[in-house]
């Protein structure tokens, strides 16, 4: 596949009947160089597309094919889009391989390197090594890995939570000691979450107050990214809301630094991504990233606020698009060589109020 160029990318989606499979769907389905001609389900196989999808419920005549088993997975395809639950893509990565160029992963499989956290966290990982190699891939900050098969996109509370480090630890403004509270909505969990919505209805409570898996994973990108190690006490509460992530992170500032380093830190990090809005200033009522603000939309928002040596960041994003499908496209645009915000550009606006 070259790099280059605009012509029509084949792809195909691998459990394509959960959450994030369905905003894939919904999303390429009108992105001008990548056509879906492949959607798995073990469910669902054989039932149409088109009729499955909110998305395309209201469509009077069906445009898209059905649903197929995993194992009907054949030729070859540009991306291969897996949003298989966590364990089942090692255990089906040689067939999955063998037809893709680039196997681009949203679930937990291969994000890490360390054999015990793998063991702990990711046990089908360390059993089934991807063949050709694996890359940890952060749209703004990761290079293009061309060797590596599978290119691994980080959780979305793992990549909201490095937004509001990464300037930081980037700049070395902060000490190693960190605290990261993550607040995300239910949709996270998945279609086969086993919380009741009696539970999670009118309420606000801890989810994982240690132990998230997601911790190791931020450990690793951020020593992988800027060969900096951090302390990171990484807590997690759940929301009555079906979308959305909010991360809080807390600091302290080395005594070197200051509030104009935080900003300059910051406005270097991401004037030029086109995806992460840095609110630069305090002024009026929309100061500070929101749930509202990104959703629906593959934007991240993201502030920093300093008093004395304390410094509070705070990021915002969408679970299912900039924290999975829509980042999963802008992956594949990059590796493509073409336009970051291809296919996108529909979802750039948040509803307010």
């Amino acid at each position: 596949m070259s790099v280059t160029g605009s012509s029509v990318k084949r792809v195909a989606i691998l459990g394509g009947n959960g959450f994030t499979g369905g905003e894939l769907y919904r999303l390429l389905k009108r992105h001008p160089y990548f056509k879906v001609d492949f959607v798995s389900s073990e469910s669902k196989a054989g039932l149409p597309l088109d009729k499955f999808f909110v998305s395309s419920a209201r469509q009077k005549r069906s445009e898209g094919g059905k649903f197929q088993k995993l194992a009907a997975l054949d030729g070859h395809y540009d991306f291969i889009f897996s949003c298989l639950p966590t364990g089942v893509l090692p255990r089906h990565i040689d067939h999955i391989a063998e037809h893709a160029e680039y196997v681009i992963n949203v679930s937990g499989d291969y994000r890490l390197n360390d054999q015990e956290l793998l063991r702990q966290h990711y046990p089908e990982s360390l059993s089934h090594p991807a063949q050709g190699g694996s890359h940890y891939f952060i749209p703004e900050f990761s290079d293009i890995n061309l060797e590596a098969k599978v290119v691994n996109l980080p959780g979305c509370m793992a990549v909201a939570t490095i937004y509001t480090l990464f300037p930081l630890l980037a700049a070395n403004l902060i000490e190693p000691r960190v605290i990261s509270d993550a607040k995300t909505g239910s949709s996270g969990g998945g279609k086969a979450s086993t919380e009741h919505h009696a539970e999670r209805a009118h309420n606000f409570r801890p989810y994982k107050v240690h132990g998230h898996r997601h911790r190791p994973e931020i450990e690793f990108a951020l020593e992988e990214h800027l060969k900096r190690s951090v302390e990171l006490q990484f807590s997690v509460h759940s929301l009555d809301l079906p979308r959305g992530i909010l991360v809080t992170s807390y600091s302290l500032l080395k005594e070197h630094a200051s509030e104009i380093d935080v900003k300059k830190a910051f406005y270097g990090a991401y004037a030029a991504k086109p995806f992460v809005h840095y609110f630069n200033s305090q002024n009026g009522s929309y100061s500070y990233p929101m749930i509202k603000t990104t959703a629906g939309t593959n934007y991240a928002e993201v502030g920093a606020y300093v008093e004395g040596r304390n410094c509070v960041s705070i990021a915002s994003i969408d679970n299912l698009i900039k924290g999975a499908a829509g980042q999963a496209i802008q992956a594949a645009n990059l590796y493509s060589g073409i336009a970051e915000e291809a296919g996108l550009q529909f979802e750039l606006e948040g509803a307010w109020p």
